[in-house]
């Protein structure tokens, strides 16, 4: 697995991020423009497993996890609106990726200490409306076992995606498409990969995450155009 120093310089990471973004986009266009297209939805199947293993990985980098958390916290809050505005429901009905993301913060933080309350994430996912539920956090949870006990983690996950299909969850399996290209990226075989974007810089941290509302609300304005 990746070391924290090699994690620092990796800009493998680069591409899964490129990637996770990419296939969101393609999810959500399905969703938007296309939902009688199928094939978007199922490649849009890795975009979240991708999201929560960058969270794993910045989990194990940040030196400030306060801040770290409350980066996540307030782009939850600013991409609220466009996302109840693209998923046309009210604004309180269902919660956005970013607050899945921030309970998987607390989550990992919890567990790693062996500390007894990180169930406590985990219940409220199925208490808040959030969006995976508590699929998503439990997809959180398995890959940051996977990083230190590599076989119990790809079982758990294979097994969560198998057991969610009586729940109506048909295609969402399909998200483990993306372990492989998790598998590479923690064996660091995609640290030969080197982009232009620096994934340390503010800039390109920022528009990380700031991709999400703004292509929530361009998707909005297209469809409301067409």
């Amino acid at each position: 697995m990746l070391s924290k120093d090699t994690q620092s310089r990796d800009s493998g990471r680069d591409l899964l991020k490129l990637l996770a973004l990419f296939t969101m986009t393609i999810d959500h266009v399905g969703l938007m423009l296309y939902p009688q297209t199928l094939a978007l939805r199922y490649v849009g199947r890795l975009s979240f497993p991708l999201f929560a293993y960058l969270l794993v990985l910045g989990m194990s980098n940040t030196h400030d996890l306060a801040k770290y958390l409350k980066r996540m916290l307030i782009f939850a809050f600013i991409s609220q609106l466009p996302y109840a505005i693209a998923n046309e429901i009210p604004i309180s009905q269902k919660l956005n990726i970013f607050f899945t993301l921030s309970l998987g913060i607390i989550l990992i933080f919890l567990q790693e200490r062996n500390n007894i309350l990180f169930i406590a994430p985990l219940i409220a996912s199925l208490i808040l409306p959030i969006e995976y539920g508590a699929y998503g956090l439990a997809t959180i949870l398995f890959l940051n076992i996977m990083m230190s006990f590599k076989r119990t983690g790809i079982a758990l996950l294979i097994t969560l995606n198998l057991l969610i299909i009586p729940f109506g969850a048909s295609y969402q399996p399909l998200a483990l498409l993306s372990l492989p290209l998790i598998l590479i990226h923690s064996s660091g075989k995609l640290n030969t990969i080197h982009l232009k974007i620096s994934s340390h810089s503010a800039i390109t941290k920022y528009l990380f995450y700031s991709y999400y509302p703004i292509h929530l609300i361009a998707l909005s304005l297209i469809r409301s155009i067409a």
